[in-house]
């Protein structure tokens, strides 16, 4: 009985001493506050992981991050992603930078990643291979649907395999979603464009297949629910908060993902190169189940052009 007497009180002390550690680290009681940079504290058990594409807008300069975390499930970690070179920018295996590159995706199966540069890239318009980002083959776009190429956002649709990406255009046909013939580099049209009006910089596909495009305008976005074969737009939700800190660009660029395994949400990192820090993002619009939810953290990512499922 003394013994047992004994281990309650020695857990006693330990109970009160992490109590007045946290009256120390947070004095005016209340939750602690989650740490949003890469020193944060391990992540709880189940946080989103997430593969991030960032790009300085001063340089162009090309980077893969590991993120873990989300603003409704913190901690929030940003670590580089570093090969060959001990660096985690994109390089060709040559050594030369990837400038702006526009698109990221993933696939588990061959532990390989895949992306894209647009007509502003170096090189641009080419489909990106590497397991080592020091060392991509970059393998020029072959256009098979007479578009006027501008690529972004790859996604990997796990039902299926196939990659999807975003041309983006300022008149038809141009504006759509197409497919990529990866292994290869076919550009193929899905066979109805999207409305010139529609700034579509976003693209993600659910667990279940389901296909989904983010279409901005200054601070909000709506997302698509956009058909994979017929490339037809049926339904349209609006996001329940803002996607950028600031109407300065009017059409920013960001990064769209949807996290099927813990939060169950869509997730949002943007790429707006003014002067304040990026917003990240996670909600549920009005309309579809569980919404409408919305968390935002500010300063959390690099500036964010795409992500990728792990």
């Amino acid at each position: 009985m003394k013994r047992i007497q004994l281990t309650i009180f020695v857990a006693a002390l330990y109970a009160v001493a992490a109590c007045k550690k946290q009256a120390t680290d947070n004095p005016e009681g209340g939750p602690l506050p989650i740490p949003t940079n890469a020193t944060a504290a391990a992540a709880p058990a189940c946080a989103p992981v997430i593969f991030n594409l960032a790009v300085d807008p001063a340089t162009g300069f090309s980077y893969l991050y590991k993120v873990v975390g989300s603003p409704s499930a913190g901690p929030i970690s940003v670590t580089p992603i570093n090969g060959s070179m001990a660096t985690n920018q994109l390089r060709l295996c040559g050594g030369t930078p990837v400038k702006f590159a526009s698109g990221l995706s993933f696939d588990p199966a061959s532990n390989t990643w895949w992306g894209t540069t647009g007509a502003a890239g170096t090189p641009a318009n080419h489909i990106l291979k590497f397991t080592d980002p020091n060392c991509i083959t970059a393998i020029p776009a072959l256009n098979t649907c007479g578009l006027l190429l501008d690529l972004s956002d790859i996604e990997r649709d796990p039902t299926s395999g196939l990659y999807y990406a975003l041309n983006r255009g300022t008149a038809s046909p141009n504006n759509r979603v197409v497919r990529i013939g990866i292994p290869g580099a076919n550009v193929i049209c899905l066979p109805n464009p999207l409305s010139p009006s529609l700034f579509v910089r976003g693209l993600t596909v659910h667990v279940n297949g389901k296909l989904y495009v983010m279409a901005v305008n200054g601070t909000s976005g709506r997302l698509l629910d956009v058909n994979k074969v017929s490339g037809l737009v049926t339904a349209t939700y609006s996001y329940p908060g803002a996607i950028t800190p600031s109407p300065g660009v009017n059409i920013p660029e960001m990064g769209l993902h949807h996290d099927s395994i813990c939060v169950n949400r869509f997730i949002t990192g943007n790429y707006d190169p003014i002067a304040l820090p990026p917003l990240y993002t996670d909600g549920i619009p009005a309309g579809l189940p569980g919404g409408p939810v919305y968390s935002a953290v500010s300063g959390a990512l690099k500036p964010t052009v795409d992500w990728a499922r792990p």
